[in-house]
């Protein structure tokens, strides 16, 4: 399988929300949740938090787009996804599903070499152990169904990478993760000068460290992103934090564009059908894809998956600094 794993980013608001008097824009809760009732998905599920669709609606009908928020190498999150693909390829028709962190097509045949018996607790070990994604999950079991009656349109999972992208942002984060301890002990310590002086509350310099804190952290909402960059100019400069502050920049720099081209890539791709596609990226993310595909006039949904634990967040932190060794051993060129 030609597959990474993703990287936990924050893409920029990009601001190009589209108007329009036949559209729904910024849905409040009470009208999210009647569009979820009507999608007939279950809140231990998924939950819908945020959507643009003609008016009227029609009932029961699927956007152009359906976003599912990934986190990354989360069991509980990867079977939920995995019910979401099966709830949009069942009830709506959907054959197309499109995936950060990929680069092709994926073929999965593999799993039908297994035998039936042991299956699905293969499956279900390699999802626990971050090794099968919901998306890929879902696509074994939707092919197991269509072999025995091949559709005329079968189902697909494509990546939505640009491979170059995508190793300028795994290198990013190897640039950060080197510096990150320094420059945490630098922020430590000026927590420490700031409490000394007394400065009255509130104190905008404390909110922008706590930014800069999870910015070191690669845990920035977009919003809060956006607040930083705002207040860039009050982040403290020291030797250790300067060049980390710069790293984890262009980290999100890198991944802005590789949200632009997850849709660039995914619009490559011609419709099979008049069904909604699918795509399955990280939530920071979200926030730039669905500003464009607001600007452009496509109808969506967004669907964040219900969540009860983080606890598998060091399965994705080895996965991706394996991600990085990998890379940096292919830059090296071979001793003669």
């Amino acid at each position: 399988m030609r597959y990474g794993p993703p990287l936990v980013i924050s893409a920029l608001l990009v601001g190009l929300l589209g108007a329009g008097s036949s559209l729904i824009e910024g849905m409040e809760t009470a009208e999210l949740q009647t569009l979820q009732d009507s999608l007939g998905i279950a809140p231990n599920v998924a939950h819908v938090t945020d959507a643009y669709l003609p008016v009227p609606e029609t009932p029961g009908g699927a956007p152009d787009f359906i976003l599912i928020q990934d986190v990354h190498r989360h069991p509980q999150v990867q079977s939920q996804i995995a019910s979401l693909i099966l709830r949009g390829y069942s009830a709506w028709g959907v054959k197309k599903v499109f995936l950060e962190g990929a680069f092709t097509s994926l073929d999965l045949s593999i799993f039908h070499r297994v035998p039936t018996s042991t299956r699905a607790l293969l499956m279900a070990r390699l999802v626990k152990d971050g090794n099968l994604s919901g998306p890929e999950l879902a696509a074994v079991l939707i092919m197991e169904q269509e072999w025995r009656n091949p559709p005329v349109s079968p189902f697909q999972l494509f990546g939505m990478e640009d491979a170059k992208l995508y190793r300028q942002n795994v290198q990013a984060y190897e640039g950060v993760v080197a510096r990150r301890d320094r420059a945490l002990a630098d922020v430590v310590s000026i927590r420490r000068l700031q409490t000394s002086m007394n400065l009255p509350e509130p104190n905008p310099l404390d909110e922008q460290l706590d930014r800069v804190e999870a910015l070191l952290r690669l845990k920035l909402t977009s919003a809060e992103y956006e607040a930083y960059l705002q207040s860039k100019d009050t982040v403290p400069s020291t030797p250790a934090l300067d060049p980390a502050v710069h790293a984890a920049e262009e980290f999100y720099r890198l991944a802005q564009l590789r949200s632009y081209a997850f849709l660039k890539e995914m619009y490559k791709k011609v419709p099979a059908s008049t069904a909604p596609r699918i795509l399955v990226v990280g939530g920071f993310h979200t926030a730039a894809m669905t500003a464009l595909l607001r600007q452009e006039g496509h109808s969506f949904v967004v669907l964040s998956p219900t969540v009860s634990s983080g606890e598998d967040a060091p399965i994705y932190e080895k996965r991706m600094q394996e991600t990085a060794d990998v890379l940096a051993e292919a830059l090296v060129p071979a001793p003669r």
